[in-house]
């Protein structure tokens, strides 16, 4: 299987990959978030389901969240649902959620520059990479700026390292680095990396499946498939990342 290096710059987790999507800082009550992201990696309800969710979560975050933290789990909402309609291969819609999460991403640095704050915002701008050639062609380089602006502030997220290792795993070349981005998320393994969210760990199993495809590891790659399924056994979001 070969990596079409621009038309799939995802940098996960992530995708989704990346989960900055994380909900542990901001949505831990917010049933209604939890309910959306699941149903987004689970892929079992169709899209206008999934629609209805996005729009009650928001509600539920206007309602609840103010300030920085508004804008972080707004942000992630609408990552959410561009990834949805990437699924879907509507890559056009995608964008404009893309487009939306990371303007919410800059208004929550623009309060209050945070770890969580820059590592979206590189999140954001690296789907949109996706989705959008010219744009990846232009900005993909600011991916790993924010994802280190985020580790200045707090060496100790997982996740921007996690973002940072799938840059050089995706990048288009000459940037790429696979043996470079693999030592990083097995340095990840090393850490407390079981206290992610489930969202998380099933990107870093994700990003492991990918690296391991790229090298023929046939074996180790169906290792991270099943212990992504135990996270969500219905998501093929690997479809997304080789051909």
């Amino acid at each position: 299987m070969k990596i079409n290096q621009y038309k799939n710059l995802i940098i996960i987790i992530g995708i989704f990959l990346v989960h900055p999507l994380a909900v542990t800082h901001v949505h831990a009550s917010l049933n209604s978030y939890i309910v959306f992201r699941d149903t987004v990696y689970m892929q079992n309800r169709s899209l206008l389901d999934t629609m209805r969710l996005y729009t009650t979560s928001k509600q539920d975050i206007e309602n609840t969240l103010s300030g920085a933290e508004r804008y972080l789990a707004l942000a992630r909402c609408e990552f959410l649902m561009g990834i949805m309609f990437k699924a879907e291969n509507r890559n056009s819609e995608a964008a404009a959620y893309f487009e939306q999460g990371i303007a919410f991403a800059e208004n929550s640095i623009a309060l209050s520059p945070t770890s969580e704050g820059y590592l979206l915002l590189g999140s954001g701008i690296s789907f949109l990479c996706e989705v959008r050639t010219s744009y990846g062609l232009r900005n993909h380089g600011k991916v790993l700026e924010n994802a280190q602006r985020a580790l200045d502030l707090d060496p100790n997220n997982l996740m921007a390292q996690h973002l940072i290792a799938s840059y050089y795993i995706v990048a288009p070349w000459p940037i790429t680095n696979v043996r470079r981005g693999e030592a990083m998320l097995r340095d990840i393994l090393n850490q407390n990396y079981l206290s992610l969210d489930k969202d998380d760990q099933f990107n870093l199993y994700l990003m492991l499946q990918l690296v391991c495809i790229k090298q023929k590891k046939n074996q180790e790659a169906q290792m991270w498939c099943d212990r992504g399924a135990t996270v969500y056994p219905t998501n093929n979001f690997i479809s997304l990342l080789v051909k």
